[in-house]
């Protein structure tokens, strides 16, 4: 599709059209990303949530006309790739400063702790970042991780039961629960490490 017939579609809010075709293109942005990703932190999976939501972000961008056609220096695909490569960066940085920080509190904290007591101690650090984390969800993430996790139900299960168009829709939605939860961790673990340099 051109640039024109995408957005002759979305003005007639043909956004089925369009979206199924950027979305082709979810494999070969994963490639893009792979790349560039020298520590393995993006999983196929994940950069295809991620691709998926510089479709739907450019999507409404052109819908809401905040992008106009004759704006346009290059190809809508292009461009999508240009703002998923900018989120899949800040994706690899956050995960990259998750495993660093959770390295500096266990790296400083066992200077205190000696044998068998340091992976209980760990085991309840990480249990008590989990439980304040958690709560900051929103009801939808915090439930598809009670479910999916603790209850250990299937996506399909979860699909049914909540109202997912499928399975692959539940496995994408766990993504960004995951996300979100992982930010709110990391918080906590900021505030644990400050703590600790006083």
């Amino acid at each position: 599709m051109t640039n024109q017939e995408i957005f002759t579609c979305i003005e007639q809010g043909n956004h089925k059209l369009v979206l199924d075709f950027l979305l082709d293109y979810s494999k070969s942005f994963y490639y893009t990303c792979k790349k560039h990703d020298k520590n393995n932190l993006l999983s196929e999976h994940h950069t295809q949530t991620i691709f998926h939501d510089a479709c739907i972000l450019m999507y409404e961008k052109i819908e809401a006309k905040q992008i106009t056609l004759l704006q346009m220096t290059s190809s809508v695909k292009t461009m999508i790739f240009g703002i998923g490569k900018k989120m899949a960066f800040k994706e690899a940085r956050d995960e990259q400063n998750y495993y660093s920080l959770h390295s500096f509190v266990e790296n400083n904290f066992s200077d205190f702790f000696d044998g068998d007591d340091d992976e209980s101690f760990f085991k309840e650090l990480e249990m008590q970042h989990l439980t304040k984390a958690l709560p900051t969800l929103s009801l939808r993430h915090h439930a598809l991780i009670v479910e999916g996790v603790i209850e250990e139900k299937s996506n399909s299960e979860i699909a049914k039961e909540q109202g997912y168009n499928s399975a692959n829709a539940v496995a994408v939605e766990k993504i960004r629960a995951f996300k979100a939860l992982r930010k709110a961790i990391l918080e906590i673990q900021k505030q644990d490490e400050d703590y600790f340099k006083q």
